[in-house]
């Protein structure tokens, strides 16, 4: 299945031998925020949001 969506994205094959390792991370991965989830909801605190600061103007070219 993964050469056939390889050559359908027009991939070379030669990538296709890290795509076992990629699923395995990939899972690994998902596990890991499961987890966390798990553990953030079971303590019932919330996550806290992290504010982007802002700086700068935006300025529009005339003439659109």
């Amino acid at each position: 299945m993964g050469a056939y969506a390889f050559r359908l994205d027009g991939e070379r094959l030669g990538r296709l031998w890290s795509l076992p390792l990629r699923q395995f991370v990939h899972r690994q991965l998902m596990y890991l925020v499961v987890v966390q989830s798990v553990f953030t909801a079971l303590a019932g605190s919330r996550p806290r949001r992290q504010r982007m600061q802002r700086c700068g103007t935006l300025r529009v070219p005339a003439g659109g």
